[in-house]
């Protein structure tokens, strides 16, 4: 009896530290713009911390979506992001430096945690910039699978792009071809 409740015990221990971990999707950067209401290059002017968040605060440098959700916001300096693991943080971002962030937006304020796109402005490649400046939102129609989505077996339709070719990025583009069907670019 007392061997069953030690492993009864033991097996929830087990399911709840499971049911604590982070649930991002694998996905490709068009997706999380294509999912996003805002995008900013940022600048981190300092942060602080609380019992559950790293507080940055921000300056808004540049907006590539979002400007006009941003200008009803009550708090426009402060970026909260998850420290737990199973919020999908730490998030860790460098005072001093730019960044190109997907920020989700709730009760007025602004939060950003590992799911969302978190590139060093310095350091964006060609393809991640041409996307931002309109390619990924104006192909939010084609259809994605998730990173690692097994290959599918149906026929392929005109809006889909399928798993990346090699050569191709989280960053690439999948837009539509000169015959209306959606495949990689940038790769």
């Amino acid at each position: 009896m007392r061997n069953g409740i030690i492993q009864s015990c033991f097996l929830l221990i087990l399911l709840f530290s499971v049911s604590e971990q982070c649930g991002c999707p694998a996905q490709y950067t068009q997706q999380v713009i294509c999912d996003s209401k805002l995008v900013v290059v940022a600048k981190i002017d300092s942060s602080s911390s609380d019992g559950f968040n790293t507080n940055y605060k921000i300056s808004v440098t540049k907006f590539y979506y979002g400007k006009m959700e941003y200008n009803q916001l009550s708090d426009k300096k402060t970026l909260e992001t998850p420290k737990s693991s199973a919020a999908c943080g730490p998030v860790v971002l460098t005072v001093g430096s730019s960044y190109i962030l997907s920020v989700d937006l709730y009760n007025g304020k602004m939060s950003h945690n590992l799911c969302g796109l978190q590139v060093e402005a310095k350091k964006a490649s060609q393809v991640l910039l041409q996307g931002l400046a309109g390619k990924y939102k104006d192909n939010c129609g084609c259809e994605i699978p998730f990173a690692f989505d097994p290959p599918p077996t149906s026929p392929q339709t005109r809006n889909q792009c399928r798993n990346t070719p090699p050569g191709c990025s989280y960053h690439s583009i999948c837009s539509r071809n000169g015959y209306g069907r959606c495949k990689w670019q940038g790769c």
